[in-house]
């Protein structure tokens, strides 16, 4: 595939020319700047950023948030106020934080949620103080005119794309498992509802089972232990919808006495440098990047969402596929990679 030396933070962190906008319009939710000496106002203020995030909890996830305190600098007319969460499932600290910001009357929120549910309550407070909330990645259960925009990869296509291959390379069918993300959240339904389609009403396909293993190589490694085990190695196909999990069951299967990427093929989401490196080896089959590079994106969205004018309610982040060796030793030879 034929990838320009920008690597991931320019051919994939897709400015406003380079991204490809979808979903039904919508406006900023009425939101005002909240406060008139503000930049975004046109003061000399800068633009004060409450940031709920998730906090360490993978390659990916390290990336993203990296990637968003790069693009709301000091610098750039911003004051970015990080609160990750005690835990990446603890949605307790991640609802504290984001009543602090409302309380403290911050310009903007960006909100990544540790899962989809009980967010209503909070994201209406927020719009009753004119105060604009966007997504980050994932999405949450609440009614769409609470928050401005969406701003994430498409979970359903990038694991369309992983059905797609793997029924292009099992023309016949497979024994396959899932290994999922963290339950209750919308990017793990999201990538199941992908998946699914692609293979939907494709012959000998049979799922042997899906199970959390919380994006972690090590539980990765011991759920696929244990259902290699108990079906007797006849697992032809693993999709991991995350890279570390993945790398995690490649190792499962090297124990087993088989081999990744010719007994087994193992397909993953995410794009990290280990992924890439793990494809380049032959130990993963597939991998289909989920961008995280989307802090100029965000940039874009909050002054539109501050100045009043029209935001799209979704914004997709383009990605990209890497199918075999030699993509993925091409995609590293460039830097690529994160």
């Amino acid at each position: 595939m034929d990838i320009s030396k920008r690597g991931f933070r320019g051919l994939l962190t897709v400015a406003a020319a380079g991204a490809m906008v979808v979903g039904l319009s919508a406006c900023s939710g009425g939101a005002e700047p909240t406060g008139s000496g503000s930049a975004a106002a046109g003061g000399d203020k800068p633009i004060t950023v409450g940031f709920v995030a998730v906090g360490p909890e993978g390659g990916w996830r390290n990336a993203n948030e990296q990637a968003i305190k790069d693009a709301f600098t000091k610098d750039a007319g911003f004051d970015l106020k990080y609160a990750p969460a005690a835990s990446p499932s603890d949605q307790k600290s991640q609802l504290d934080a984001f009543s602090t910001f409302v309380n403290d009357e911050v310009d903007v929120i960006l909100l990544t949620a540790t899962e989809a549910s009980g967010w209503g309550d909070e994201l209406k407070k927020a719009k009753e103080a004119n105060i604009p909330v966007i997504l980050l990645d994932r999405g949450v259960d609440a009614s769409s005119d609470l928050y401005v925009t969406r701003i994430a990869p498409d979970n359903k296509q990038v694991a369309k794309s992983v059905g797609e291959w793997a029924a292009t390379t099992f023309p016949s069918g497979a024994n396959y498992f899932v290994l999922e993300g963290v339950p209750g959240l919308s990017v793990v339904n999201e990538r199941n509802e992908g998946f699914d389609a692609a293979i939907a009403g494709k012959s000998g396909w049979n799922k042997v089972g899906a199970q959390t293993a919380n994006w972690k190589t090590d539980e990765g490694k011991s759920v696929i232990e244990t259902v290699l085990k108990a079906n007797n190695n006849n697992i032809q196909f693993i999709f991991a919808q995350n890279d570390e999990m993945g790398i995690g069951a490649a190792q499962a299967v090297s124990a087993a006495g088989l081999k990744p990427g010719t007994d087994v093929k193992i397909a993953t989401i995410d794009g990290t440098k280990g992924a890439l490196e793990a494809l380049a080896k032959g130990d993963l089959s597939f991998v289909a990047q989920y961008n995280p590079f989307f802090g100029t994106d965000a940039v874009d969205a909050v002054k539109k969402a501050l100045a009043g004018e029209k935001v799209d309610s979704t914004i997709i982040v383009k990605s990209a596929t890497f199918d075999s060796p030699e993509a993925a030793q091409t995609a590293l030879d460039k830097g690529l990679g994160f």
